[in-house]
């Protein structure tokens, strides 16, 4: 069994996933590829974020949902352009959520709003 967190960072509003399988942990977001840029071409990162680790929520998912979650959100941001508000990091991390099964709605939210969302719509303790 996997884990997905979905994280909310400190400081400058950005949302992240860390990925927990039994053989380690991988993270996967979406940013600008200018830093703070609202608008332009973006890029999927994979560094890791604990550092500016805010809020959280956590889903064990099965291994195979999980991968196949995040191979879907990759192949489709990996060039696409980043519009905040539209297609960020927020919507970034809720395709992956909605690739895990979880119930989240379509409209674009805050990184906190996401994981209120995910904690409501999935009945999961906040943490």
């Amino acid at each position: 069994m996997a884990q997905l967190t979905i994280i909310s960072e400190t400081g400058m509003f950005h949302s992240v996933c860390r990925c927990t399988w039994p053989n380690g942990v991988k993270w996967y977001g979406f940013a600008p590829l200018k830093h703070r840029e609202p608008h332009g071409q973006g890029a999927v990162h994979t560094e890791s974020r604990a550092q500016y680790i805010n809020h959280y929520i956590s889903f064990d998912i099965a291994d195979f949902l999980l991968q196949s979650a995040i191979k879907s959100a990759v192949d489709k941001y990996k060039d696409a352009t980043y519009t905040i508000g539209v297609r960020d990091c927020v919507s970034f991390s809720a395709d992956v959520a909605r690739g895990c099964n979880l119930a989240v709605p379509l409209v674009n939210m805050t990184p906190w709003g996401l994981i209120q969302i995910l904690r409501v719509n999935n009945y999961t303790k906040l943490q």
